[in-house]
């Protein structure tokens, strides 16, 4: 029996929004903010350099009040200049924190009716004692064996369209980011550390908002959630991180929302337009109220995209509160909703057209309506408490829910997803022999339950209609369950010699019941397991000179999607698809170059790869799974952070990937020796920013990838190219509000390039063109109540 006709969407594209409202919602602002006068009190302003002179904006600054222990926060803007109002008399110890230098504090005295009390602060570079979070626990970056990557907020914020996670992680080394500029599969970006892109959505690392989990149970990663107008840190783990987060093979990425609220209430609409129909409007309210901080952002994009069939409309919107229980105690919430109702598929080219006619979308596609509708939501909980005299203690819980409605490549997919689960770990320090160590140790419960339904694809009489459900393929549910208990623990044997180790057991159960028993039952089941021990070793060498080593190892369970797309078109599982594991093996080194003023960091990594998950296109463009027998990972990374003047900093990152098939047969095909598909092995992101003291920040960023395999064969490649963007704002004040303006362009030389390409695409349709010349522009407003 067929299932009835897909409904028709009820919102369509190009339903542009009208500049009206925007121009209301900054008046409204503005209104809220003049009815209200700042109460009386004293105040402490100054301003924030560096060693050199240059000036620092986005430090947080706190000052408490010493009877009371009531605080203030604000952030140094563009000048680097702060101001905290609202002072009750007596004395204050301020602090100023910014990542990549020490944390520094001052004392002064606040007097009602004498002005302002005047406090500078300068700050040193200190890379070797910023702070962590990735790693489950507080911990120095110059403890971690690991290489660790931190993206600050004026690299997300500055002159940013702020609609795809590439935006803000480009420039991180190890780290392959693309950007389809259509967004349909895993709303438009493709993440992958140290490994080739996946082809369906982000797979092989763990995905983190706030402490929730955004990647789910069966290693899926969705990160439509993930708010870029929300985030005021980036932590990226690049490697190996099994130990502590299971199905994590590539590593881990931690966003975090950063309180720092300049008055009790703050109203920040923002507001773009650019090339191809780019249009974006985002509410931001930020504040502090006693103990509790909050943050409420919404936002609305649309495009009409650089290629045929691949406009898009998405709504986004993102709540995170904070409630200080008590000095022991803290209590964090966060929701997201992340709503598609229309992003069209354009499908893949062959090479022909991607160089002659790359704004075309593939026939089919366009007269056939290839699209997704996605709607995704998304709330946890996190209780963090110290116990007195005792370990700490952080629990989170969190569900979410998905429903995808998918037309494409002869068929439509239906799926609606629940899930959810509970992260618990327990830290504390204590000493052994004398010697401080730090043990963590704890669980991750996740669920997930997935109604999939897949039908033909009855394409409309009319070219470019929406097409209908045919014969019913598939119709089952999927429920994934996963649990992973941990250990791990960091010894120092000497203050400059630190080791740390850990293990982790992982238990995976996919479970499908097949509700269509007109081909016979396929219902069926997997059990996978995994241990994934590590141990790694770190040495202060000299002041500023970290040398880091880890042994690890990890491992991908397959999706659900990958295990559900079996070659024979059936329901179930497919039986023969086994995880991948890994083992690998780094060596770093960071630190600081004082009298240089340049940060680096150097890590070579070689990893083994067994039973690596590879993709198949069948001629009907159904994509099944299968695994490769042994491929080696290799590669090297290099980061680099120049202060050469007061104003300027540089800033360079490079990538050396060599992935190699060591074994691999499939069928009558021997690709063993040949190079693994889908990475460049070479890959440069450099960037030049310049401040002036006027507000005025301009920002040149290059980016180059070489040529590259886009088949097993080793017989097509993608390109190479060179890009070079640019990026403007100015930073100015009205009282004590604040307009940022902003202009970027996008690919200047109008380069032709694909960022985003399919491995083993049937047909020879490996490439999705990229854009060229994009300009974009807009501006921020900044009001507020005191």
């Amino acid at each position: 029996m067929q299932n009835p006709p897909a409904p028709v969407p009820t919102v369509r594209r190009h339903a542009l929004g009208r500049p009206g409202r925007i121009l209301w919602t900054i008046l409204l602002c503005l209104g809220l903010a003049s009815q209200v006068r700042a109460q009386p009190g004293g105040s402490i302003e100054g301003a924030i350099t560096d060693e050199t002179g240059a000036v620092l904006p986005g430090v947080a600054v706190t000052a408490t009040h010493a009877p009371s222990g009531q605080s203030r926060s604000v952030v140094s803007d563009a000048r680097g200049e702060y101001r905290i109002t609202r002072l009750a008399p007596g004395s204050y110890d301020v602090e100023a924190v910014l990542a990549g230098f020490r944390a520094r504090t001052g004392s002064t005295a606040v007097t009602v009716g004498e002005g302002p009390s005047r406090l500078d602060v300068v700050l040193a570079v200190a890379p070797l004692a910023e702070t962590v979070t990735v790693t489950r626990t507080e911990q120095a970056l110059a403890g971690v064996p690991q290489a660790v990557t931190v993206v600050n907020q004026a690299t997300l914020e500055i002159a940013q369209k702020r609609v795809s996670l590439e935006e803000a992680l480009r420039g991180v080394p190890g780290l392959l980011v693309q950007n389809r500029r259509s967004y349909t599969v895993s709303g438009g970006v493709g993440l992958a550390i140290r490994r080739p892109q996946s082809r369906f959505g982000i797979r092989g690392l763990a995905l983190l908002q706030d402490g929730v989990p955004i990647t789910t149970a069966d290693g899926t990663t969705e990160p439509g959630n993930v708010d870029i107008g929300s985030a005021g840190r980036i932590e990226v783990i690049r490697g190996p991180s099994s130990v502590l987060y299971g199905n994590a093979a590539g590593g881990v990425i931690n966003v975090t929302t950063e309180f720092s609220p300049k008055r009790r209430i703050t109203f920040e609409p923002d507001v773009q337009f650019g090339s191809y129909g780019h249009n974006r409007q985002q509410l931001k309210v930020t504040g502090r109220e006693g103990r509790t901080d909050y943050l409420v952002n919404v936002s609305r994009f649309e495009t009409d995209g650089f290629r045929g069939q691949s406009d898009a409309i998405i709504r986004q919107g993102n709540v995170v509160v904070r409630r200080q229980l008590s000095a022991a105690t803290e209590l964090r919430g966060v929701f997201n909703y992340y709503d598609s109702p229309f992003a069209g598929a354009p499908s893949f080219l062959q090479a022909a057209d991607a160089r002659n006619r790359p704004r075309a979308g593939r026939e089919i596609a366009i007269a056939q309506n290839w699209f997704e509708a996605t709607t995704q939501a998304q709330g946890g909980v996190t209780l963090d408490h110290q116990f007195e005299a005792g370990p700490r203690l952080r629990a989170t819980g969190w569900g979410v829910g998905r429903t995808l409605e998918a037309h494409g490549t002869g068929q439509i997919i239906d799926l609606g997803r629940g899930g959810g689960g509970l992260r618990a770990e327990a830290l504390d320090r204590v000493s052994v022999g004398g010697r401080p160590l730090v043990w963590t140790a704890g669980f991750d419960l996740s669920t997930q339950s997935d109604d999939r339904s897949e039908s033909v694809l009855v394409p409309n009489r009319t070219p470019g209609g929406f097409s209908s459900r045919g014969r019913l393929l598939v119709d089952q549910q999927e429920s994934i369950v996963s649990l992973g208990p941990f250990v791990h623990a960091a010894l120092e044997l000497h203050p400059r010699w630190r080791i740390n180790g850990g293990a982790r057991v992982d238990h995976y159960t996919f479970t499908a019941e097949d509700r269509k028993l007109d081909d016979g039952d396929q219902s069926g089941d997997r059990t996978m397991s995994a241990v994934s021990p590590a141990i790694g070793m770190t040495f202060l060498a000299a002041a500023g000179v970290n040398v880091y080593s880890a042994l690890s190892t990890a491992y991908e369970t397959p999706t659900a999607q990958e295990l559900s797309n079996r070659p024979e078109g059936h329901g179930g599982f497919n039986q023969g698809l086994e995880p991948e594991h890994l083992t690998s093996w780094e060596i770093g080194v960071r630190g600081l170059a004082a009298a240089a003023q340049l940060r680096y960091e150097l890590a070579f990594y070689t990893a083994q790869v067994t039973n690596g998950l590879v993709p198949f296109e069948r001629p009907d463009g159904v994509v099944f799974f299968t695994n490769a027998g042994e491929i080696a990972r290799n590669g090297l990374e290099l980061a680099l952070e120049w202060l050469p003047h007061a104003s300027v900093s540089a800033r360079l990152a490079y990538t050396y990937s060599d992935f190699t098939f060591d074994t691999f047969v499939l069928g009558a095909s021997d690709f063993s020796g040949n190079v693994e598909p889908g990475a460049p092995p070479h890959r440069i992101a450099a960037g030049l920013t310049h401040r002036t003291r006027h507000g005025l920040t301009s920002i040149v960023q290059l980016r180059w990838d070489d040529e590259y395999f886009v088949n097993n064969a080793n017989t097509a490649t993608n390109w190479g190219f060179t890009l070079v963007d640019l990026r403007v704002a100015l930073d100015r004040r009205l009282g004590s509000s604040g307009i940022r303006p902003f202009l970027g362009i996008d690919n200047v030389f109008n380069q032709r390039y694909n960022a985003w390409t399919i491995t083993n695409g049937f047909g020879g349709r490996y490439y999705d063109p990229s854009p060229g010349r994009e300009v974009y522009g807009g501006v921020t407003v900044d009001v507020g109540v005191q």
